[in-house]
């Protein structure tokens, strides 16, 4: 979201909830199909260059809506993660290992509570319905048992989430063991050049986007050298990235806010939290509150700014609110959030 919201700052148009759905080549340009998934409304738009970053859905993409062909394919491999009640003292993190030389880390999450993870699960099925099996809840309680005094149960798992590594099939039998780096796969055979990404992972998403916009450049003679190297992302402009001095300095302009929720706000959004708050000045003023630290101010700046439309993009996409509520609380701010939505559509 960052990076989208850095990229629509710089110029680019930003079309979330926008299926790709043809695009096909026309001399030396792209004639691309795209419809909108919430409002059914479908465009054709023109690129001189298609980069296909399409992670787990690459090979799709390349079969079924450019209808070219690569020899390379990538391997789905899930992760999956607990999340249980923190029960040690300290904000320090574990990194263990297990017999088959896999390490788990356990780290603090959300204040009073653990994020314990990963596994890596070969993966066959359509990558947005990976979700968690028992017998990884299983691998990932007796991970933390082995190490600890504290023994987990299963009603100890409070909640679940899994994704898929879009892994480049570099031919590894072992799933842990293929790479975890990246491919290009650059296709100008027929005109309009096609870059399909294979591999790569989030720690190295920026490096590998700066070596991407090398392998098109020469299509681009006026492309400017690559600059994202000492560049922050929004709201992470804050003197020598020490945290705990902003939040001072944040804490100080709004005297007001209670110390969880400014703390709350500074690390969600670093230096954007003053436009959450915008003019308001005092507590009463950020709206109708929904449970600890979650205020109607957050719900406008997300919808206005982040491009969230649903509950789960409000309680866990872009917060993870959701753990702290209540049913009720989940249930009350879901009929708000249908309500007001309904209203301001």
């Amino acid at each position: 979201v960052l990076n989208a919201m850095d990229a629509r700052e710089r110029g680019a148009e930003i079309l979330t909830r926008t299926a790709c759905t043809a695009a096909r080549r026309q001399k030396d340009c792209w004639h691309v199909d795209i419809t909108n998934v919430l409002t059914g409304e479908k465009r054709t738009v023109k690129a001189r260059v298609l980069v296909n970053a399409g992670g787990p859905w690459v090979n799709d993409i390349i079969g079924r809506v450019t209808g070219t062909s690569s020899i390379r394919n990538v391997r789905l491999v899930k992760g999956s993660h607990i999340i249980v009640k923190k029960f040690w003292e300290g904000e320090h993190a574990y990194l263990v290992q297990n017999p088959d030389k896999r390490v788990i880390f356990i780290n603090p999450y959300q204040g009073d509570m653990a994020l314990i993870g990963t596994t890596d699960v070969a993966f066959g099925d359509a990558p947005e319905n990976a979700q968690i099996a028992e017998s990884e809840i299983d691998y990932l309680i007796e991970a933390v048992n082995r190490y600890f005094h504290k023994q987990l149960i299963r009603d100890d798992v409070r909640e679940t989430f899994s994704g898929v590594r879009p892994l480049y099939d570099d031919n590894e039998e072992n799933p842990s063991a293929v790479t975890r780096d990246y491919i290009f796969d650059l296709d100008n055979a027929d005109g309009a050049p096609l870059l399909n990404v294979f591999g790569g992972k989030i720690t190295t998403f920026r490096k590998l986007a700066e070596n991407a916009m090398d392998r098109v450049a020469r299509y681009f003679p006026d492309m400017k050298p690559a600059w994202t190297v000492d560049a922050h992302l929004p709201g992470g402009d804050f003197e020598d990235a020490d945290f705990e001095r902003f939040l001072a300095a944040f804490q100080k302009r709004h005297e007001w806010l209670p110390p969880g929720l400014a703390r709350h706000y500074g690390r969600l959004y670093g230096t954007r939290a003053d436009d959450l708050i915008g003019s308001a000045k005092s507590v009463s003023q950020l709206g109708r509150k929904f449970g600890p630290h979650f205020y109607e101010a957050e719900v406008t700046y997300l919808r206005r700014d982040e491009w969230a439309v649903t509950v789960d993009d409000i309680l866990e996409r872009r917060t993870k609110h959701g753990l702290h509520l209540a049913t009720a609380e989940q249930d009350a701010f879901s009929n708000w959030f249908a309500a007001d939505y309904a209203k301001s559509a």
